[in-house]
């Protein structure tokens, strides 16, 4: 289940085909807009067209790629559904734990990674522990932002705030500027994360504070590490 991009579905194809998973990708577009404005008739009407669509083909599995309010409004308000819904972060760990897919550490040697937990994923969904173990298969220094993810402060691009873009920019960068201290007391040079806005806001604040890390999606990193001698 993708973004509009080949950012969010090239990365997970290779990931998908590299554990020989059977998998294909929705016609529909995985963000809620409906959510995003406060529409629970809209909310609804666009979950919809993914529940039927699932339905139809009777899969086993819907994999939310790398948007929090996506992961959130498909995991909590599709109701009871023959089939399992998760985030591509939580499959990702699967596939690992169980050895469909194999990662070198030596492509991010020498870099100190640090990840940002969404506040969909993380904090609403429950997506904590997913994302920490790719990293120690990733990472020779993986350094945490807060001493409990549960409690990590808001990027300050939430709630769609960051897709209004320049008109919100400069409030985004002055009410996130915890975030941006946070981020640079880690030392790192990677800034890695599981959501779309996420990953724009993560970038604007890079780029205001000087911050001086490459912000990078998650499922990419994986896709970049992928072993498959």
């Amino acid at each position: 289940m993708a973004l509009a991009g080949a950012h969010s579905i090239i990365p997970a194809a290779a990931v998908f085909n590299a554990a020989k998973e059977n998998w294909t990708l929705s016609f529909f577009e995985a963000v809620n807009f409906g959510a995003f404005v406060g529409d629970p008739t809209r909310t609804k009407l666009i979950l919809d067209r993914i529940v039927q669509e699932a339905l139809r083909l009777k899969v086993k599995e819907v994999c939310i790629c790398e948007c929090g309010t996506a992961y959130r409004v498909m995991k909590q308000l599709s109701g009871r559904q023959p089939f399992k819904v998760s985030l591509v972060t939580e499959v990702h760990a699967r596939y690992l734990r169980e050895g469909r897919i194999r990662v070198r550490k030596d492509v991010f040697q020498g870099q100190v990674i640090t990840y940002y937990d969404p506040c969909q994923i993380a904090r609403n969904g429950g997506v904590l522990t997913e994302p920490r173990y790719i990293l120690q298969q990733l990472a020779e220094d993986y350094r945490e932002m807060a001493p409990d993810p549960r409690y990590n402060y808001c990027c300050g691009g939430g709630g769609g705030l960051v897709a209004l873009g320049e008109d919100t920019l400069d409030f985004r960068m002055k009410s996130a500027r915890v975030k941006a201290e946070q981020v640079r007391q880690t030392q790192a040079t990677i800034l890695a994360t599981a959501c779309e806005n996420c990953h724009t806001q993560l970038s604007d604040l890079n780029k205001h504070y000087d911050l001086g890390v490459n912000v990078q999606f998650l499922t990419s990193m994986v896709a970049d590490a992928l072993d498959l001698s």
